[in-house]
């Protein structure tokens, strides 16, 4: 419910502020006198676009506040009580400012155009002439015969079923790129898997390759310096053991002489003893080493073998190893990617079934009640002035979507002998409004409360259907919170809260001003509204017959 709206310095309305009730809240007052204007300003809080000219002259920002409150509206009051907003309030307000872009605030925080249109969709609904209306909207026309016919529960169903259908198959859409992509890729990445799995590489074979392959190039080399060095220490004439001998036998001879000598020649004896070790070692090394070709080619050939490896995969060995074990688990993503996609399209065609079988009970089930809404609102129009007008729910079957498999658009032939044509596109802005009305009366009951605001809903029309009007406008009020801007006292006398709106000079400028009428004012308005300038007694006593009337 709209509980208050503070205007500033918008158009000629330099500051005003109006209190709403629930029910009926009617307003009125002369041609000119600011009425549009109001309803221009509470447009704008629906997100609408908003231009400098909407300042007021001489002020450099105009600004609109609306409170509601949401205790009555679960979906909206659940959407704040999540972001832990306590009260069931809720505080909008528009800053237009005559510099540039505006501002908007939702309870104190900044937000955007975007997410006031999504708020005061749930909120606001305004049916004038010149403005943009849900019936317009041919995708809202859907929605309508859906509430009507109760089947909301069961779109949601099938919206469940069509968004798991839709997400798998988007998945298994997915799956089948990358596998169509990465097709070259992974038979590349096989190939190198096989390629050095097939090397059968060890970390540590490298440097003893080189070590080997040195002493096979340099074996004559190896093998003359270890025979000449036997020959010096052991073989050879004159070799370093015969001559150690030698010393060790005149050492011996001597050593009794100076007892002194005696450790020196046992030091001796135990470095022959060592150098006749080495020159076995020596001789026993020169007979392994041996010229071998073709261990030498077979080493060069590894060697080659593992520099190719390195300069495809990586700077050393660890890194070739590094990079098959990463393709290798790219491998078994593939690999699973396969097993998954089996799964997917495996039960995708029984998802697939629940969804056509759920969106053709949907379609069956707006066919059978457009039939009802046919009737309720042709009814409905019928005691709104429109008696001979004809209503039809037009329905083309589309590829299926998050609404199901139908497209559905409301057609009309107001008058007798025209053919059935888009009610968006050749419905006068009277004839929406009562369109509208009607719909809402009938779709009344079903779903949360919200603010119906009804501008020109009397045009062309007057008498007895204006005093239908009224009554209607005044049972739809029981059910949502109604505005309404009239010229007709036969609509104004049902009103629970009545305004006036009026122009006033003030310090040479024009401004618009609200007031909220009581008991006689609203006689005096009702008497103006029937009787024009001047108001008589016989007007007033029939102003008060028609509130008396309203009563029952």
């Amino acid at each position: 419910m709209l509980q208050e709206l503070r205007i500033k310095n918008f158009a000629i309305i330099d500051e005003l502020s109006i209190s709403f009730s629930k029910g009926l809240n009617i307003l009125t007052g002369e041609t000119g006198a600011g009425k549009s204007i109001i309803l221009n300003a509470v447009q704008l809080l629906r997100g609408e676009k908003a231009g400098e000219e909407l300042v007021r002259s001489e002020e450099e920002e105009a600004s609109i506040e609306a409170l509601f409150d949401l205790s009555e509206n679960p979906n909206l009051l659940k959407k704040f009580t999540d972001e832990k907003i306590e009260e069931p309030y809720l505080l909008i307000k528009r800053i237009i400012l005559r510099s540039g872009r505006g501002r908007v605030y939702i309870n104190g925080n900044l937000a955007t155009l975007s997410m006031l249109s999504d708020i005061s969709e749930e909120l606001l609904s305004i049916y004038g002439q010149h403005e943009h209306q849900l019936l317009q909207k041919v995708e809202t026309h859907i929605d309508i015969l859906d509430e009507f016919g109760e089947l909301v529960d069961l779109r949601r169903e099938f919206q469940r079923y069509f968004e798991k259908y839709t997400s798998q198959l988007e998945e298994i859409k997915k799956i089948r790129e990358i596998r169509e992509k990465g097709a070259k890729e992974r038979e590349l990445m096989e190939f190198q898997s096989r390629e050095i799995e097939a090397a059968n590489i060890r970390l540590d074979e490298e440097d003893a390759l080189k070590a080997e392959r040195s002493i096979l190039i340099n074996a004559k080399r190896l093998s003359d310096f270890a025979n000449y060095s036997e020959e010096l220490l052991y073989s050879g004439e004159g070799s370093a053991i015969e001559k150690i001998q030698m010393i060790l036998r005149q050492g011996h001879e001597v050593s009794h002489i100076d007892p002194k000598l005696l450790e020196l020649t046992k030091n001796l004896e135990s470095l022959l003893i060592q150098l006749e070790e080495i020159a076995i070692e020596f001789r026993d090394y020169s007979s392994k080493i041996e010229n071998n070709p073709e261990r030498l080619e077979e080493i060069e050939n590894r060697i080659e073998e593992l520099e190719r490896l390195k300069h495809k995969y990586g700077k050393t060995l660890e890194d070739v190893l590094a990079y098959k074990k990463r393709i290798d688990e790219t491998l078994r993503f593939f690999s699973s990617d396969e097993d998954k996609l089996k799964e997917l399209e495996s039960s995708l065609e029984p998802l697939k079934k629940n969804v056509f079988e759920l969106g053709e009970r949907l379609s069956q089930e707006r066919k059978r009640v457009s039939i009802e809404l046919k009737k309720a609102v042709e009814k409905e129009l019928a005691s709104l002035g429109m008696r001979r007008t004809i209503f039809e729910v037009y329905f083309e079957e589309v590829p299926i979507s998050e609404k199901g498999k139908d497209r559905v658009e409301f057609l009309i032939s107001p008058n007798p002998g025209e053919h059935l044509k888009p009610l968006a596109k050749i419905a006068s802005g009277g004839e929406l409004s009562r369109i509208m009305l009607a719909i809402k009366r009938i779709l009344a009951k079903i779903g949360g409360r919200q603010v119906l605001i009804f501008d020109e809903v009397d045009s062309g029309i007057g008498g007895s259907i204006a005093e239908v009007v009224g009554r209607k406008l005044k049972e739809l009020s029981k059910y949502h919170q109604v505005i309404c801007v009239t010229h007709l006292p036969q609509i104004a006398c049902f009103a629970d809260r009545h305004y006036n709106v009026r122009k006033e000079v003030r310090g040479g400028r024009t401004t618009t001003r609200v007031t909220q009428l009581e008991k006689e004012a609203i006689i005096d308005e009702i008497a103006r509204m029937l009787g024009g300038i001047k108001i008589t007694e016989k007007t007033r006593a029939h102003a008060k017959e028609m509130i008396e009337n309203a009563k029952w």
